[in-house]
């Protein structure tokens, strides 16, 4: 009997059937970068977020901790498929503890290049959480209190 969780089971076949991969530790084809869990969810209390619906109706929300000048914490909560599910992690992951501009920087391909790309009807994914990622940036970047406390 496995002590791996059942979603996280669930996310190993359904990441494996997407991208054609599968999980292991070295190899042709194999995905050896861990899916952050933790990072799934809807945060209590963020100073920032982002909510968008991609063109593929799949929706992708990215929250944000931000203090002074750097993501202290991110996260994020989507309806959409084990793609959607890694490029969110990875666009949570690589943006908490960086600076909000560097964070900025975090694009698309970015992500695609960290998991090792994506099937063509799959790419969308990573281009919907950084877009996400960056709408909560700006969000956090056009509050009236931020533009006061930096000038």
């Amino acid at each position: 009997m496995s002590n791996k969780p059942a979603f996280g089971t669930w996310l190993e076949k359904e990441v494996s059937r997407v991208t054609g991969k599968t999980y292991g530790n070295s190899g042709e084809g194999a995905l050896t970068f861990h899916v952050n869990m933790s990072l799934f969810g809807r945060m209590p209390s963020p100073t920032s977020s982002a909510r968008i619906t991609g063109p593929c109706g799949e929706t992708m929300e990215v929250y944000l901790k931000i203090h002074k000048d750097r993501i202290e914490q991110a996260s994020f909560f989507t309806d959409g498929c084990g793609a959607s599910i890694v490029c969110g992690a990875t666009a949570s992951e690589k943006a908490a503890g960086r600076s909000i501009d560097e964070a900025a920087l975090i694009d698309g391909d970015a992500i695609l290049e960290f998991v090792g790309g994506l099937p063509e009807d799959h790419r969308h994914c990573a281009f919907l959480a950084a877009e996400t990622l960056q709408a909560a940036i700006h969000n956090h970047l056009a509050r009236p209190e931020f533009r006061e406390h930096e000038a």
